[in-house]
């Protein structure tokens, strides 16, 4: 599932979930880099454009091929270290796989995660125009139409928003997905999911931009909430626009509550716990020391006042 915006007003619209999680060894056996090495973004960073039949290959799949075969595209292509980036413009490329090789460590530091299931790296395909966005969803029919970046399974798909800081927030996101649909072994519950993803939007760019900000202070006010009970049960996204916020909104907040009343490295092992069969509940009173859904309602109530 993602979440995307009308570049010129940059409002938030929900999208079809898609995740095609894959489980494999670890590309290549390179270890996870520390956020000190990428901190702030600073670091040089070069993107150095290889044939396409140098390109790592071994996870393409979904609407990557399609991508790759469209016609009056004059793809180019770079790798770093997790990603292999397609783009016609290597300047906003260059920015976007930076990064992603930031927010890649310091998203799997930030949760202690320590193995990446995919064998191969992840592709980024970026369009430089809405034009040959539109033709890219009309010949993938991945998600709904007016969709302006999503994740599937090991893939994202891009397009350059108005200005740095919503591009640099969406990718954000976008690559919180991304990241998750690497490191876990199945889709985490959706609450989760973007909850997540909201997370590591707010607190993902700031760090790289090497801004420091209160993580308490993004979390005094919840000002569209669905309830707890209701929220961990959703199975589907919800439709009105109102509720749209309100699920994004409270899933955001019942992340940070667990991410900033525990150590953050607790998701990893309870996620994994759901996604091996465990019910929420003995998932949380097993990492969280939480006795029942009323006890996290309530929690979370306290939390948010």
């Amino acid at each position: 599932m993602v979440r995307s915006r009308y570049p010129a007003a940059c409002c938030l619209l929900l999208v079809c979930a898609i995740a095609n999680l894959a489980g494999a060894a670890p590309p290549g056996g390179q270890r996870l880099r520390t956020i000190d090495d990428v901190r702030g973004g600073k670091k040089s960073f070069q993107l150095n454009e290889i044939p396409e039949s140098q390109c790592d290959m071994k996870a393409l799949r979904g609407s990557g091929p399609t991508a790759l075969a469209m016609p009056k595209m004059n793809w180019k292509h770079a790798q770093t270290d997790h990603f292999v980036v397609h783009y016609e413009r290597k300047i906003f490329a260059r920015k976007v796989a930076r990064m992603a090789e930031f927010f890649y460590d310091y998203i799997a530091e930030d949760l202690d995660a320590t193995e990446d299931r995919v064998d191969g790296r992840s592709h980024i395909f970026i369009f430089r125009s809405s034009s040959q966005w539109e033709a890219f969803m009309g010949a993938s029919r991945a998600t709904t139409e007016w969709a302006f970046a999503f994740v599937q399974g090991t893939g994202m798909y891009l397009q350059p928003a108005g200005n740095t800081k919503d591009s640099g927030s969406i990718l954000a996101h976008e690559m919180t997905h991304l990241v998750l649909n690497r490191f876990f072994s199945g889709r985490p519950p959706i609450w989760l999911n973007e909850g997540l993803a909201e997370w590591y939007e707010e607190f993902g760019y700031a760090a790289f931009k090497g801004t420091k900000k209160s993580r308490r202070a993004q979390f005094r006010r919840l000002r569209y909430r669905i309830p707890v009970e209701d929220l961990v049960r959703m199975k589907s996204y919800p439709n009105e626009i109102k509720e749209v916020h309100a699920f994004y909104e409270t899933s955001k907040f019942l992340v940070g509550y667990l991410m900033l009343k525990w150590p953050p490295a607790k998701i990893i092992p309870f996620t994994e716990d759901m996604l091996a069969g465990m019910e929420l509940a003995a998932a949380l009173q097993r990492h969280y020391d939480i006795g029942s859904l009323d006890e996290l309602a309530e929690g979370f109530d306290d939390f948010v006042r």
